[in-house]
Parts: structure tokens; C-alpha cells; sequence
């Protein structure tokens, strides 16, 4: 499992953690306390990795979940 070190290091020091047995939720979009609660204690991880695609596989094993619900405008998104 991350360490919350590592996760500020890899996500910016504004991440939210939270966590939930082997699951590690990186939550991007700085949601209000009462959403981080829903989405850890709500987590289940056989409803939420139900289509068993290698994405999916990779992520269950690797126990880091992103959510990141912020919308962003055209301008804002910049590619080099």
C-alpha cells in the first residue's frame, strides 16, 4: 500500500486520501468531506470492477482507486 508520502509526491499535496482495507482512494477533485465518506464506505470492489477488463484487473491488484469528478474547460487542458 502507498504511503500517504508517496501519494502526495505522485498526486500534488491538495490530494485527498482515504482508504478502505486494501484500497487506497486518491480523490483529485477535492470533494466536500461528506462525498469522501460516501465513496469509501460505499465502495464495493465486485460492483465497482465488475467488467473484469485488464484495466480493471490492473487496478483491483494494484489497490489505488482515482476519483476525479472536475470538469475542465478546452483551454484549461494543455498537451506538450
Amino acid at each position: 500500500m502507498l504511503s500517504d508520502k508517496e501519494i502526495f509526491f505522485m498526486y500534488g499535496k491538495n490530494t485527498v486520501i482515504s482508504r478502505k482495507g486494501r484500497f487506497t482512494f486518491v480523490h483529485l477533485d477535492r470533494p466536500s468531506a461528506d462525498l469522501v465518506r460516501a465513496r469509501t464506505e460505499n465502495f464495493d470492489p465486485e460492483e465497482f470492477f465488475k467488467c473484469d477488463c485488464p484495466v480493471c484487473r490492473l487496478t483491483k491488484e494494484g489497490g489505488v482507486v482515482i476519483f476525479d469528478d472536475s470538469t475542465y474547460d478546452d483551454e484549461e487542458i494543455l498537451l506538450e
